[in-house]
């Protein structure tokens, strides 16, 4: 991507820069490579440590207490927030018809309604401050819902919305969205699964759930290009609203626009190893 323009923070010591999920996977490497960069990185975990080479806070993204406390330590201690990059997460494997309305909640919960209420958070001060940039972490599962991850792939959805709505009413200030929509990446992301599961579904569900291990586990891109793409679009003086990372996600979302549904469904059962004998799986 261009970039169009150095902002002054960065030549003046860097941003102040909050990354949800930062223990592993995409916040790790994105806030290693920001504090590489000079940047002020916060990291935060349900359960932080000690490890890293950049402050780490407390946060549960479900908890409106814990995400204020969050948020509230960062500005005590530098007064503003730059950026934030909302990356806490995980996925839930699992059927339309094995998800209760329990774990589907509970998906929303964190990927869609945390990732507001950490928006929600530090909009105040960088409305007062007049500049302020988000970076959401959707998914390539944001624009083409791909099956056995309906549930994952509503709370990307409402992500979508939320942030282009967020970035149309930004319109006229200087405070920015951003949404990277990334394929398969070495994230080790967590798997949900359901708590009760139809054994005619079984096989496709097994089948989709080895192919997604291996993404995020062994053959997906590696965590450095989306941290790379971080750093450039916070540098950039007119990001643009969408990042698509990744070939194969390109592929995928400009077959989601022009084909028809019926081959797109085709396409997408191929890409994703479901057709087939399922009683052989």
């Amino acid at each position: 991507m261009e970039v169009r323009g150095t902002s002054e923070a960065r030549k003046n010591g860097g941003k102040v820069v909050l990354v949800t999920g930062a223990s592993s996977g995409l916040g790790r490497a994105t806030a290693a490579r920001l504090v590489a960069r000079g940047h002020r990185v916060y990291g935060t975990s349900r359960q932080p440590s000690g490890d890293s080479g950049w402050p780490m806070l407390a946060l549960d993204v479900c908890s409106d207490e814990s995400v204020k406390a969050c948020v509230g330590e960062v500005l005590a201690r530098e007064g503003h927030i730059d950026a934030l990059v909302n990356n806490a997460g995980y996925a839930f494997i699992g059927a339309v018809e094995e998800t209760s309305l329990e774990e589907a909640r509970a998906q929303l919960e964190t990927n869609f309604f945390g990732a507001l209420r950490m928006m929600l958070a530090v909009l105040p001060s960088m409305r007062e401050r007049g500049t302020g940039h988000i970076v959401n972490v959707s998914s390539l599962s944001g624009v083409a819902a791909p099956p056995f991850l309906g549930a994952y792939a509503a709370s990307k959805h409402a992500l979508e919305a939320m942030s282009e709505a967020l970035a149309h009413e930004l319109r006229g200030t200087r405070l920015r969205v951003t949404l990277l929509e990334p394929d398969g990446m070495r994230t080790r992301i967590g798997f949900h699964h359901p708590r009760v599961e139809r054994p005619d579904l079984a096989p496709r569900r097994k089948r989709l759930v080895s192919l997604l291990e291996r993404a995020t586990r062994e053959e997906g891109s590696d965590p450095e290009v989306l941290a790379r793409i971080v750093e450039q679009v916070l540098d950039d003086s007119a990001p643009p609203l969408r990042i698509v990372i990744g070939e194969g996600a390109k592929r995928l979302i400009e077959a989601r626009r022009t084909l028809p549904e019926a081959e797109f469904g085709r396409l997408l059962a191929t890409a994703l190893q479901l057709d087939g004998d399922t009683a052989a799986a």
